[in-house]
């Protein structure tokens, strides 16, 4: 027998599928705030550091420039090597250190404490509800130590207005937790709908497995992106004889002798492989990282398990046979013409008796 599995096969949909449409619109999202703030917070930062150094406030400007430099560089670093989750933490914490100075020297003309208000915001943005409540809870600790009247630092606030500072704040704070927090619950039911009504799509409601649909806007993606799939053994599978099978037994048989078949092929296949119902009697069988030898090999085992299995209907107890065509594929753009040496190979298998696998046409 062909199966690997051990227990713990992943279903196709996990395995293949995208989680797309809502979770990459989420993703999009947080790149696209990520960046504007990193390029237009750097921007304003910088003119900031300017007009410091204007007013002669050297250790201020100096501080600003490195910030924004670091905001930048950062951000330019996302784009190029697309690691953008890592890159929001560089960013929150940068500004995190950032703002935590600008408060200690007490920004340009003691402003300091006016430009904290967006910050809950933009952690809960980057890093989600629980991280960016944690680092929201942590900043508002700090900030509350360095204004600490028991604690020296150049800035000089008047009390009441640090004290203003923090009751606003803190409902700056809540209201950004309480806004993010719904946003990520409705993000989650409307990501949950989304996936359940994908998978209905692309799945074929007869044998549960993956149809032509998904074949064509999920499955062939995903081979276009990963070379890693390559080579691959493409195998198109007919089962024999089965309009005589539906016209002696009825549709009702018929549709169990697939709906077996398709259980069959789907225990008996490698983890890493899938099986598509591509309309019918139809099927094609995808084996990653195989070459045609290799391929042709496990489609033969497939074939013999197939043959000798017992399909128990209604009281009625038969064997079915399949033809089977396997061509071989080491490039996206050579798929549809593998696609067709195997079409044309398991017409070949069916013209010379059945119940066969053809890997090469006659010479």
């Amino acid at each position: 027998m062909l199966n690997n599995n051990d227990g713990d096969r992943m279903d196709w949909w996990d395995k293949f599928s995208e989680r797309a449409t809502i979770d990459d619109i989420e993703r999009y999202r947080k790149k696209s705030i990520f960046y504007l703030i990193s390029f237009c917070g750097a921007a304003v930062i910088l003119y900031f550091s300017a007009k410091s150094y204007q007013s002669y406030d050297v250790t201020l400007s100096v501080f600003l420039f490195f910030g924004a430099i670091f905001i930048t560089a950062n951000a330019v670093l996302a784009v190029l090597f697309k690691k953008d989750e890592i890159h929001f933490y560089f960013a929150a914490i940068c500004v995190f250190i950032l703002l935590l100075g600008v408060v200690y020297t007490g920004g340009y003309k003691n402003t300091a404490l006016y430009w904290l208000y967006p910050m809950p915001l933009i952690f809960f943005v980057l890093l989600g509800v629980k991280i960016g409540g944690v680092v929201n809870f942590l900043f508002f600790i700090a900030l509350l130590i360095l204004l600490h009247p028991s604690i020296a630092i150049p800035a000089s606030y008047a009390p009441a207005e640090t004290s203003r500072f923090f009751t606003s704040f803190a409902l700056m704070n809540f209201i950004s937790f309480i806004a993010d927090y719904f946003r990520h619950q409705s993000h989650s039911k409307l990501a949950k709908i989304s996936h359940t009504k994908l998978r209905q799509a692309y799945t074929d409601s007869l044998t549960k497995l993956p149809n032509r649909r998904f074949l064509s806007s999920v499955l062939t993606d995903r081979f276009m992106k990963n070379s890693e799939y390559f080579p691959l053994s493409l195998v198109n599978i007919d089962i024999d004889h089965f309009k005589a099978i539906n016209d002696t037994y009825g549709h009702q048989v018929g549709d169990e002798v697939l709906k077996n078949f398709a259980a069959l092929c789907t225990e008996n296949i490698r983890k890493d492989d899938v099986i598509v119902r591509t309309g019918g009697e139809e099927f094609l069988l995808f084996f990653v990282n195989t070459t045609k030898d290799q391929g042709t090999a496990l489609a033969e085992k497939l074939r013999e398990l197939i043959a000798s299995n017992l399909v128990h209907v209604d009281g009625q107890v038969f064997t079915v046979t399949a033809s089977f065509g396997v061509a071989e594929c080491h490039r996206f753009e050579a798929l549809d013409h593998a696609l067709k040496i195997a079409d044309k190979r398991m017409y070949l298998a069916k013209q010379w008796g059945r119940n066969q696998v053809v890997s090469q046409e006659p010479e």
